[in-house]
């Protein structure tokens, strides 16, 4: 199970975009043109380049994932920025502080901060610091500006997964900064393994943006301001065919960021269809909830089961509580789904490329769940490239896995729980642009599926060359809360799923993050030929036996013509290459595969010809 967590603030996050405000503001800076010379720029840890430490910006961020510059009031005369992509430092990290000039607040009750803010995560943890003592910074009070935060997540969100950009944040600092008559406030961006939360490395994040700083002694932020969090439970897959609907269930967390108590809230989850009628709606409403707690885990008493045609759908949970909200641009979040003929998919459109940073080498695919199977074949996977003019030559291996779920809860699929299902493989021409490819599951037929199963179809990349192959991606879909809630009911579903290096199968169910899945789609349907760009051949023209095998098994080839060449390769239950063989001039002959050296379990025989393919299933027993 996973469960983003929202801890105890010790900070006030407006997710607002309001102007700074002026009254009470005694210290200001909008880093006009440069970093002022009175400001300390200091590296605690990192790899010694200029760009290790924070730097004055008009630009934005320039490293190899770089995020949006932030649209701050004061953006086009500069601002500063930590790139920390730009100077990885994996795995001993990054630790850079921005820390203001010393500041007289020695006539000050109450101290706030606030600044202007543009940011997305990996596995860092920006945080404010305050102190007296420049000699002794590591003792100094600590805030955390994104509580709870996940791997890829914007630190504010509005519109279902619009960044906010950008994002106002308030922080209370009176407790260490008031009264004080040398005080200094620091910027803190921290990547080590102990600020690890969901990304697969450290020390290489995206982007952290700060502009507008001031101290104020008033309270900046509004009496009544009320949110939907971006934990919100969205249906199990974007796209679920029409013989695989199942109840959709919801929650949503909710937060009173706002100075005052609040008697009441009421949540209301609608559900619209393409003409924009009703099809759902239903509502939780919630007792007093105090300034700067959130309520959570609350789950809607109803779910909605879309009816079994094509369809596509728009959830909007929204709220509403009798005070009028100050700020109710952050009141709502949606999220839209669709039934369709055949189509299972966890996205409806690629965002981004995808691929590890630490390794070229990855398998990364998404968890679709069958409950009744009624007679429906896996036919074809498809994906998308976002790179292809770089991978002309490059091959994907394209599996199909069978798992039987999370047995262990460790929240892997392990290849245990696993077994393989189908192969297939595509080459790179340069010529796929962004478009879909499609190939088929098995060769000539479809994979007949089984009742109350989970079915993981995954792209294989093997680095050879040195060249990163990136997937397409999308970060329309954060699938943290479906998990969290459908866990708990004991039917859980998932999103994608993930192994950076091959070197075994098991694949995480983390992924880069429950909010990140690749376009990796599968189509399912009755039981008819499939079609593949190659020749197939016919089960009499290569027979496997004896099968179960224990020590020597026999490839048998009856081909209508000679084959020039034929390639046998033989993968394990992880999906690994344990056999290649090559004949040439093969027509009525015979290969001898010697297996007693194998592991006892299930492999796939992929035969190769000039007269076409054929996959066969292998047991071997000792």
């Amino acid at each position: 199970m996973y469960r983003k967590f929202y801890f105890a603030l010790l900070c006030l996050l407006i997710a607002g975009a309001a102007s700074l405000q002026a009254q009470g503001v005694f210290f200001s800076e909008t880093f006009t043109g440069s970093l002022p010379g009175t400001w300390t720029n200091t590296v605690v840890l990192g790899n010694n380049q200029p760009s290790s430490r924070w730097v004055y910006s008009t630009t934005g961020p320039q490293g190899g994932f770089a995020i949006d510059p932030i649209e701050s009031t004061t953006a086009a005369t500069g601002f500063m920025l930590f790139d920390s992509d730009l100077n990885c430092n994996h795995p001993a990290g990054q630790d850079a502080w921005l820390i203001t000039p010393a500041i007289n607040a020695s006539d000050k009750d109450e101290v706030f901060l606030q600044f202007q803010t543009f940011y997305q995560s990996f596995n860092d943890r920006p945080q404010v610091r305050v102190g007296t003592n420049l000699s002794a910074i590591s003792t100094w009070a600590t805030y955390e500006v994104f509580p709870g935060i996940g791997a890829n997540d914007f630190g504010g969100i509005i519109d279902g997964n619009e960044a906010l950009n950008p994002q106002l944040i308030s922080i209370d600092i009176s407790e260490f900064a008031a009264n004080q008559a040398n005080v200094y406030v620091a910027f803190q961006f921290l990547s080590t393994s102990e600020t690890a939360n969901g990304g697969n490395l450290t020390g290489c994040g995206y982007a952290w943006m700060i502009d507008d700083v001031v101290l104020t002694d008033e309270n900046p932020r509004p009496d009544n301001d009320m949110r939907v969090n971006a934990f919100f439970a969205v249906a199990p897959n974007a796209i679920t065919p029409v013989s695989q609907v199942e109840p959709i269930g919801f929650i949503a967390d909710i937060a009173n960021v706002g100075n005052a108590n609040q008697a009441s809230a009421t949540l209301y989850m609608t559900i619209t269809d393409g003409q924009d009628v009703v099809a759902f709606r239903d509502s939780v409403t919630y007792g007093a909830i105090a300034s700067d707690s959130t309520a959570e885990n609350v789950f809607f008493p109803n779910e909605f089961l879309p009816p079994a045609v094509n369809e596509v759908y728009t959830g909007v949970y929204s709220l509403v509580f009798p005070n009028e909200d100050e700020v109710p641009q952050n009141n709502e979040q949606s999220f839209i789904f669709a039934v369709s003929d055949t189509l299972f998919a966890k996205e409806v459109r690629a965002t981004r490329g995808v691929a590890p940073a630490a390794s070229n080498s990855y398998t990364y695919g998404n968890v679709f769940y069958v409950g009744d199977a009624g007679g429906q074949f896996a036919r074809y996977i498809g994906f998308g490239a976002t790179n292809a003019e770089d991978v002309i030559g490059e091959v994907v291996s394209v599996f199909l896995y069978k798992w039987e779920g999370d047995t262990n809860d460790d929240f892997v699929a392990n290849i245990e729980e696993m077994e393989l299902q189908g192969f297939n493989s595509y080459e790179f021409t340069g010529d796929e642009g962004n478009e879909l490819i499609w190939v088929s599951a098995n060769e000539d037929s479809g994979i007949e599926l089984e009742d109350d199963t989970y079915y993981i179809p995954v792209v294989q990349y093997q680095d050879i060359n040195e060249t990163a192959f990136f997937l397409q991606a999308s970060e329309d879909f954060n699938y943290a809360a479906m998990n969290f809630y459908t866990d708990s009911l004991e039917r859980p579903r998932y999103g994608a799923a993930l192994n950076v290096g091959n070197s075994d199968q098991d694949l995480s169910l983390i992924g880069f993050g429950l909010d990140i899945v690749p376009v990796v789609r599968l189509s399912i349907g009755p039981d008819i030929t499939v079609g593949t760009e190659e020749p197939v051949l016919s089960a009499e023209a290569v027979k496997l036996f004896p099968n179960p095998v224990s020590t020597e098994a026999v490839l048998g080839f009856q081909l209508d013509a000679i084959a020039e060449r034929a390639v046998v390769k033989v993968y394990n239950n992880a999906a690994q290459l344990v056999m290649t063989r090559e004949l040439t001039n093969v027509q009525n002959d015979q290969l001898r595969l010697n297996v007693k050296d194998m592991p006892a379990g299930n492999y796939l025989v992929r035969v190769e010809t000039s007269l076409g393919v054929r996959t066969l299933k292998m047991t071997v027993q000792h």
